[in-house]
């Protein structure tokens, strides 16, 4: 899945059959993104070369039953139908958890793979991982984006109960692609 700068596939072996990264990736994530800090929001992911549609990433973590997840690492949790993948150990090398929400004016760039949990072999497993792809091409220095549930509409809610007003993520340093009502092409 990861790729150098040049988009060349990193050609190193994986760590595991589970996770689909090397050793050194792991450790620092894939080469062509990179997790930056946003004025407002936080830590947000963005792409450091021209990504194509599709690019493949994981998600990838400590595989928890939901009771056994630690309470401050739920805001970055994926569930799964194994379990909970927490990726917050892994800051440095599970960069998904850094994908910022699109905003009202924005469009998700990334989502869930077919088949995106064909790595989640068993519960029994110590780590998983989550096959996720790009939505369409991302010019370099945009932000990786998803929506944080199933659509818009239930993304919404989960700002809500949060107690969180969705806002657009996009600056002009890291922008975010748009939808056409928004001026986006």
């Amino acid at each position: 899945l990861s790729t150098l700068k040049s988009g060349k596939a990193c050609p190193c072996d994986r760590v595991n059959p589970l996770i689909p990264y090397c050793k050194k990736c792991c450790k620092s994530g894939d080469p062509s993104l990179k997790v930056c800090t946003h004025p407002k929001f936080g830590k947000i992911l963005i792409a450091l070369r021209d990504l194509p549609k599709p690019y493949y990433v994981a998600w990838w973590g400590k595989q928890l039953k939901r009771k056994d997840m630690p309470q401050k690492h739920m805001e970055w949790a994926l569930q799964t139908n194994t379990g909970m993948v927490d990726a917050v150990p892994f800051k440095e090398g599970s960069m998904l958890q850094f994908c910022a929400c699109s905003g009202p004016n924005e469009i998700p760039t990334i989502d869930f793979a077919p088949d995106s949990e064909i790595l989640l072999k068993s519960r029994n497993e110590k780590m998983a991982a989550v096959i996720f792809r790009t939505l369409r091409d991302i010019p370099r220095g945009h932000q990786v984006t998803m929506m944080y549930n199933t659509n818009e509409k239930t993304t919404n809610e989960f700002f809500k109960e949060q107690g969180i007003v969705r806002g657009d993520v996009g600056t002009p340093r890291y922008p975010c692609l748009r939808k056409k009502r928004a001026g986006g092409k």
